[in-house]
């Protein structure tokens, strides 16, 4: 077990660097890649005696990213994640008030909170989710979901 967890090693010190310029090429965003790269070695230490038998673990490891990737793609085409600069723009409000001032009123308190944290403190995914004692994906469900309300608010404004 001990040569297999050298063998694991090896291919994540790599393999790391160049899976990671990939995914941020295919992605276009340093954290998602990082990520997605990390989701993959998680991934591949679940199923380290699947990637060791594999006749080219490299390209093992590639592919499962390269699916993260395509999965991310798609999640980020269902429920993109405007940036709420470019909604409020839209309203004529003035980005130079916080934007607490600007979120609509009819947002709940926790949507307001979430916002201000992503997007005016630039809070990661993973800092807002231990915040709120939730899983990274849950927080980047919430996100989207008050960005969404936001939006449909400042529609109908």
């Amino acid at each position: 077990m001990g040569q297999i967890n050298n063998r694991f090693q090896e291919l994540y010190e790599s393999m790391h660097g160049k899976m990671l310029r990939v995914a941020y090429r295919m992605i276009g965003n340093m954290e998602t890649a990082e990520d997605l790269v990390q989701n993959t070695f998680l991934l591949a230490l679940f199923r380290e005696d699947e990637l060791m038998r594999h006749p080219i673990p490299e390209g093992w490891l590639m592919r499962v990213l390269q699916n993260f990737v395509m999965n991310e793609r798609r999640r980020i085409k269902r429920h993109p994640e405007a940036s709420l600069d470019s909604l409020l723009y839209m309203t004529g409000e003035n980005l130079s008030n916080s934007l607490e001032e600007m979120l609509p009123k009819q947002l709940s308190q926790s949507d307001r909170e979430i916002l201000m944290w992503r997007f005016e403190q630039n809070m990661d995914y993973d800092e807002i989710a231990e915040r709120l004692g939730i899983s990274e994906v849950g927080c980047r469900s919430r996100v989207s979901r008050a960005v969404k309300r936001c939006r449909e608010f400042l529609q109908q404004a």
